[in-house]
This record gives C-alpha cells, sequence and structure tokens, in this order.
C-alpha cells in the first residue's frame, strides 16, 4: 500500500511573495499542488523547484487559487513552493500531496 506523503502549511504573503520549503522526502511522485489565497480576488504566480535550485514547474497568473492535479513529476529531496507577484497581501494555505 502505497503512502501519501503532505506538507502542509498556511504563509501570509507581504511585499508579494513568499516560500515554504518540505522536508527531505525519499521518493515519490507529485499528485496535487493546493495553494489557495484567503482572498477570491488575490492574484498571484507560484513555481516549485528541487533543491538544486532547479525550477520543476512554472504556473502562470492565478486568481484565488491554484489546484495542480495531474502533472505528476517524481520528488526526491526537499521542495521549495514559491509564491509571487501576489497582488495584495493575504494569507495562503498550501498544500503538496506526494505518493511514495
Amino acid at each position: 500500500m502505497s503512502q501519501i506523503y503532505e506538507h502542509r502549511t498556511s504563509l501570509t504573503v507581504s511585499g508579494g511573495s513568499t516560500s515554504t520549503t518540505s522536508l527531505s522526502i525519499i521518493h515519490g511522485y507529485m499528485q496535487q499542488l493546493l495553494i489557495r489565497a484567503n482572498t477570491d480576488s488575490t492574484v498571484f504566480r507560484a513555481n516549485i523547484v528541487d533543491d538544486e535550485n532547479v525550477v520543476r514547474a512554472n504556473w502562470g497568473f492565478s486568481t484565488g487559487e491554484l489546484n495542480e492535479i495531474g502533472s505528476f513529476f517524481p520528488i526526491v529531496n526537499k521542495y521549495k513552493i514559491n509564491i509571487t507577484n501576489a497582488s495584495q497581501t493575504d494569507t495562503f494555505q498550501i498544500i503538496l500531496a506526494v505518493k511514495e
């Protein structure tokens, strides 16, 4: 039976950007990346970067929520999730789900 690892956090964006870093993941496949702003009208961009500073996925502008399901790529070690270009100060919920 496969296990799911979830990196969950809540962050406040001030000045347009913030980031969070997952714990070290032994191995798995990204199953979901959910980034949800507290305010439906907040516009933002997001990307995910591996521990060698390589951008693994880059999403364009989203409004209120980014719910990426189906972009399954291998995950090993730590990953940094960046929120940039936020249109206002807001609180974001972030979930990175990885299936081992």
